[in-house]
């Protein structure tokens, strides 16, 4: 009978799950939805949407004719117009620099205006990145290399960074993403990853230390060729993060019986993400 009862009571939530939530008395406003990720090696570019309601099945809707400025902070202006390419975005003539503090303002006369601000942090400060050959096994038995890098983080602020690795494919030729792979014990126990399977490293375990980071790598050539890599890291800001994050954490945590956890929004007057990172490159050949 015990069995029998839970069995029963399974049954009972399980169907309650497939019934659909009422959203007839749920107060939807709508809004635009507006991202910005800008960082110094690129120029800007601003998706700029518009919010769902729980029930609408439709796609998303791009909004093609906004009025969207950049701000500088000697209140120099400049309009970004929409092209179709980058899949639709708003688009700058300038690439932001570090150290600096731009406004965004979005108005649309059927929507409440949109503001943000983003800064672009200061480069990263590292020492030159180097691989070697051979440092460990793969679980088949091949030989494995090591990237490795010093962060030389600042004491006086809280630091955030994107760790990206690439390998050089001469056949194509193009630079193919590889799997981001700490060694680092402490790092290693718990990775926090982007969509784009970048690492995401905050600095509360080494603040104002100088630190080595170490990735495995593949074996180190290709045909008798050895292989180049390319490292990126971006230092973020600590919007920039905790966007991500709460993608990440959104992805984890989501599921049959738990609430998800909210995605970062900094946006005023609607919703999104208006953000900062600079960008440093490292060739190892």
């Amino acid at each position: 009978m015990r069995n029998l009862f839970f069995a029963i009571l399974f049954g009972f939530v399980l169907a309650s799950c497939e019934q659909e939530l009422p959203t007839d008395n749920i107060d939807f406003s709508d809004k635009m939805v507006v991202n910005l990720l800008a960082t110094n090696d690129d120029i800007i570019k601003v998706h700029i949407g518009k919010t769902l309601a729980l029930n609408d099945s439709t796609a998303e809707e791009k909004i093609e004719d906004a009025q969207v400025q950049i701000i500088d902070e000697n209140a120099n202006s400049s309009t970004l117009p929409y092209t179709f390419l980058y899949d639709g975005k708003y688009i700058s003539d300038f690439v932001p620099k570090p150290q600096h503090t731009y406004k965004l303002v979005v108005q649309h006369p059927r929507y409440p205006n949109v503001t943000g601000s983003f800064r672009i942090p200061s480069t990263f400060k590292q020492v030159a990145a180097k691989w070697q050959d051979s440092t460990d096994l793969d679980s088949m038995g091949f030989p494995t290399g090591t990237i490795s890098f010093n962060v030389n983080d600042a004491v006086d602020e809280r630091n955030f960074y994107e760790v990206s690795l690439f390998r050089f494919e001469p056949l194509g030729p193009s630079w193919d993403v590889m799997p981001v792979i700490p060694e680092n014990p402490e790092i290693a126990a718990d990775p926090t990853f982007n969509e784009a399977g970048a690492l995401l490293l905050e600095d509360a375990g080494f603040n104002g230390e100088q630190k080595e980071l170490r990735f495995s790598t593949p074996f180190g050539s290709s045909f008798g060729t050895p292989y180049k890599f390319l490292v990126v890291v971006k230092n973020l800001s600590s919007e920039y993060y905790k966007y991500f994050k709460s993608i990440e954490d959104y992805r984890v945590e989501g599921g049959l019986f738990s609430d998800p956890s909210s995605i970062f929004n900094n946006i005023t007057g609607g919703v999104g993400i208006c953000a900062g990172a600079s960008v440093t490159k490292d060739t190892i050949q």
